[in-house]
Order: C-alpha cells, then structure tokens, then sequence
C-alpha cells in the first residue's frame, strides 16, 4: 500500500512517516510513505499518481484539507482512497462527513491513535479485494465488490450497478445479501447498497455519488439510518 501524508507542519509529517514505516516493519506489511506540505501540491501529484491512504490535515496553505478531500471525491471521482484527516481542532469533524473520511485523528500523532486505524483499513482493503461473481448464459464474469455502487432486483433480475456502467443477470437480491461483505446495506426489497457509496440520506431515500435516489421500505428505514449514523460515528471515533 501507499500512504501519503499532507501537513504543513513538518515535525507531524516526520513522526507520522516514521509511525507508518514502524507499523509495516512490525506488523510485516507492505507500506510506504510519501509527504506533501500543501494541498495544491499534493492535488497534483494525485492526478498523476494513485494513493491508498491520505492522511490529511485541514488547515493546509492555499487549498485546504475539506476542499482537497472534496476535489478527490467529487472531480476525481475517487471513492476508493481511505482518507483519514488529522487536525489540532475537533470542531471540523462534522464538516468532513460529505468527503466520507475513514477516520479523524486529533494531533499529537501518536501510535495508539494510528495503529488501531491502519488495523482497520488493512482489514478492509483485504475485503474490497473480494469480487462478486454471477454467471450470464454460458459465461462467467467477476465484479470487484469496491466497484460495485448497489445491487437492483428487478423481477428475475438483477442490475449491478457502478459508476459509468450496470450488468444485468438472473438471480435472487437474497442470495447475493448472504455472501456480499458487511459494508453492503439492504434498504429495500429492491435494493442491496454499498454504504461507502451514499453520498447523502434522508429517512426516506438514499443519494447515491452518482446521483440515484434510492427509496428505503418504511420496514428498514429505522435499522438503515441506525447503521449509516454508526458507520459515520464510527469514522471519528478517536475524537
């Protein structure tokens, strides 16, 4: 994996490069580190370069930490790096919920803050590499689960629906609930969504970063805003 770390402090930059290569060496993992003091900087090196962590702090020079994450998620369309924002203040952490950080770590930077966090993301990152697999005729195809936005059942079938193309099969919404990972939501009798997707909720219905509305059955609407709410809790839960 790559980590990137964005700070303009240079002394937070150093202990956390150090904290991640300490983490690799113990933990006996692929990991390296890469460091930007500015967010107009790093922006640049992302539309060049791919990361699978950013650390992000959000009071950067020039552009800041919420515009950058807003730019990685919504121009870049970028969805798949975990962004974990540091700071010195809390009081942002409710700002940050449309970049959909992983987490939110307070400053000093120190072990017990970030290797409960690179625990996660590891064990994560090893369930986004699961892929879906269905069969159409006398073909088969396998789908990434991390590509896939929402599952749709529609009569008989099923649409696999990602960000600029769907593929429609036969099949049952309940068999693929059974074995789809646990960041997969069923909100609807029609629907099997992937919540790092949802891009905003209502009690009603779900926006999803592509745009689609999504109803939620009244049957699930208290359990679906009871997991989106804890699935968002628990991203600043070192606050």
């Amino acid at each position: 994996m790559k980590a990137i770390i964005c700070d303009d402090e240079k002394g937070t930059c150093s202990d956390l490069e150090d904290l991640l290569l300490k983490y690799a060496e113990e933990k006996k993992v692929s990991l390296t580190a890469e460091v930007f003091y500015a967010g107009d900087t790093l922006l640049e090196y992302l539309k060049r370069e791919k990361a699978d962590i950013l650390f992000l702090d959000i009071e950067l020079p020039g552009m800041n930490g919420v515009s950058v994450g807003k730019y990685i998620r919504e121009i870049m369309e970028d969805d798949n790096t975990f962004l974990v924002y540091i700071s010195s203040k809390e009081h942002y952490a409710l700002q940050l919920f449309q970049n959909h950080p992983f987490d939110f770590l307070i400053k000093p930077i120190v072990p017990d803050k970030v290797y409960p966090v690179l625990d996660k993301i590891y064990r994560i990152a090893g369930k986004n590499n699961l892929s879906f697999s269905y069969q159409n005729h006398t073909d088969r195809f396998c789908i990434a689960y991390r590509d896939i936005l929402y599952f749709q059942s529609e009569g008989r079938k099923i649409n696999i629906v990602m960000k600029n193309e769907r593929k429609t099969f036969y099949g049952k919404l309940s068999a693929i609930e059974e074995q789809a990972p646990d960041f997969f939501l069923k909100i609807h009798k029609s629907y099997l969504i992937n919540r790092n997707y949802v891009k905003e909720f209502t009690y009603e219905q779900v926006k999803m970063t592509n745009g689609d509305l999504l109803s939620i059955s009244k049957v699930n609407r208290a359990d679906v805003r009871r997991k989106i709410l804890e699935s968002a809790a628990d991203e600043f839960r070192n606050i």
